[in-house]
């Protein structure tokens, strides 16, 4: 059965995400419920090769990207636009913005490498599960703090290590 929880963990890089069948092969039509909705946080090189990927996947929905260069983050949502056919991929500068929306069940998270944990702490103590790029923290102390929160906070979190 797709459920959100086994999509996060067969997409969790731009490699797997295509494997995932989507919802209307498996049960016969595809519903809002069996579509998981993606932000992306850090939309530069490695977030922008994410981000194609996940846009690949059927069953995922893009519907925001973040990132502090303006041009990057609006060419992105209008690569998102112009896949969907829509005009629905909001853009922002701030990530605590994207995190506060309902509608989103997951973040994809390829900033540099210090925003790495607290964008990933943010996101799960925003009920978000959480993809994000390598390396992790900046100190074993940080990745402990993250661990512990995705345990308390019954989050998914997958870590991406393309080698």
């Amino acid at each position: 059965m797709t459920t959100r929880r086994n999509f996060l963990k067969c997409a969790g890089t731009a490699v797997a995400a295509p494997l995932v069948l989507p919802a209307r092969i498996l049960f016969g039509a595809e519903t809002p419920s069996k579509r998981v909705t993606t932000a992306h946080v850090g939309v530069g090189g490695q977030g922008s090769g994410l981000l194609g990927g996940f846009l690949g996947v059927a069953n995922c929905q893009v519907l925001a990207v973040c990132d502090p260069f303006q041009d990057r983050r609006e060419s992105r949502a209008q690569m998102v636009d112009d896949r969907y056919g829509t005009k629905g991929c909001q853009a922002y500068n701030d990530f605590r913005e994207v995190l506060a929306r309902d509608d989103i069940d997951a973040v994809v998270i390829a900033t540099p490498d210090h925003w790495h944990v607290p964008i990933s702490l943010a996101a799960v103590r925003a009920g978000k599960d959480v993809y994000c790029e390598k390396p992790l923290g900046v100190s074993i102390e940080q990745n402990q703090l993250l661990r512990a929160a995705v345990h308390q906070y019954g989050a998914i979190f997958q870590y991406g290590t393309q080698q």
